[in-house]
């Protein structure tokens, strides 16, 4: 029974990573669009961190196989998405609504933290501060947009699942911008770019951001209700499956007839 589960978990994780696949492939002609975050966030939440992390692993190394390989990409694509995996994974095991004041416990001292070093100005070359403070103020303005957009939708979806709904479309939008960030300091780091060619880096990253994050937060918003009930009606009818196993029924005996008779 226990590699009957393990070869259900595996096939599992097969077709979601097929799924990204597609996804991915289907929108990236697209700029600004990607539905990669909303189905990858359901199916962590309905199976947990588990299979989450699988897939992450399995379809980080196949998206550069198929997109071309760079180090760099490979590198970042397998700490985020596990990351994410780890993060959602472990939101759906509770089985509880997030909290309300999760959200604002991680956006306010962000966005606080980029406010403050952009007021007060980092030690860094004279050349390069007023470069440094703009974007630590870009920042500030997309992590308070991030906070606003969910309390909008916290005052719109209300109740329990309109709550959920709107935490967890606000925490895509933060992992988003976290995805960014973390290329805008990586790469850099990896290739040995100049002070200058990495302010420039953000910046490029920065404007293809913006719609990346409102995407994600939108498709999150509304699809994830209808989603992740068809996630999590797929994992308990496999459940089922492995608590009731299949006994052949046993075919009626002719031996007393047959007793009879020859009496």
């Amino acid at each position: 029974m226990r590699y009957k589960s393990a070869a259900r978990s595996a096939a599992v994780c097969a077709v979601m990573t097929a799924l990204l696949i597609a996804v991915q492939y289907a929108l990236g002609f697209v700029p600004g669009v990607e539905l990669v975050t909303v189905f990858f966030l359901c199916f962590c939440v309905a199976y947990g961190t588990a299979c989450g992390m699988l897939t992450a692993t399995a379809f980080s190394l196949l998206r550069c196989i198929l997109f071309g390989f760079y180090p760099n990409v490979a590198v970042l694509y397998l700490v985020y998405f596990n990351a994410f995996a780890l993060l959602f994974g472990m939101i759906g095991r509770r089985g509880k609504p997030i909290a309300v004041w999760v959200c604002p416990l991680l956006l306010l001292p962000l966005a606080a933290g980029c406010a403050v070093g952009a007021a007060l100005g980092l030690p860094v070359s004279v050349l390069y501060r007023a470069r440094l403070s703009a974007m630590l103020w870009a920042l500030f303005g997309v992590l308070a947009a991030v906070l606003v957009l969910y309390l909008l939708l916290t005052a719109v979806r209300r109740g329990a699942a309109g709550r959920e709904a709107a935490a967890l479309a606000a925490l895509a939008a933060l992992c988003t911008v976290c995805f960014t960030l973390l290329d805008d300091v990586f790469t850099p780091l990896f290739y040995g770019y100049t002070p200058s060619a990495a302010l420039a880096y953000f910046y490029t990253g920065f404007f293809a951001m913006v719609p990346q994050t409102l995407c994600a937060a939108v498709s999150v918003l509304c699809l994830y209700p209808p989603l992740v009930r068809v996630m999590r009606a797929s994992r308990g009818a496999a459940l089922r499956g492995e608590k009731k196993p299949f006994v052949p029924r046993k075919r009626a005996s002719n031996d007393g007839r047959t007793q009879k008779d020859v009496l």
